[in-house]
C-alpha cells in the first residue's frame, strides 16, 4: 500500500512538471496539490524551481535575441538607404553626362 502511495505521488509530481511546462506554474500548483502525501514536496518545488529558472533563462535569451535582430535590421536599413541613394547619384550624374538621354 506504502508503494503505490509513493508512485502516485510521484506520478502527481510529474503530472505537475509536465502542467507547468505547458500551461504554466497556476496549472502546475493545482495538480500538484491534488492526492499524494506530502512527502515529495520538496521535489516537487525543486522541480518548479527549476522550470521557472529555465523559463527566465529562455525569456532572457530571446529577450537578447530579438535585440540583437532588431540591431541587425537597423544596420542593413541603413545599408540599403545607403546603396539607394548611391544609385540614385549615379543614375543622376549619368543622365547628366549624357544630355539628358540617360545613356
Amino acid at each position: 500500500m506504502e508503494e503505490e502511495s509513493i508512485r502516485s505521488s510521484k506520478a502527481w509530481g510529474v503530472a505537475a512538471v509536465i502542467a507547468i511546462a505547458v500551461f504554466g506554474v497556476g496549472a502546475g500548483v493545482a495538480v500538484s496539490g491534488c492526492g499524494g502525501d506530502d512527502n515529495d514536496s520538496a521535489d516537487i518545488n525543486n522541480a518548479i524551481d527549476s522550470v521557472q529558472s529555465q523559463a527566465s533563462s529562455v525569456q532572457r535569451q530571446a529577450s537578447s535575441i530579438a535585440s540583437s535582430v532588431s540591431s541587425q535590421a537597423q544596420s542593413v536599413q541603413s545599408s540599403v538607404s545607403s546603396q539607394v541613394e548611391s544609385v540614385k547619384s549615379q543614375a543622376q550624374t549619368a543622365t547628366s553626362n549624357s544630355g539628358g538621354y540617360g545613356y
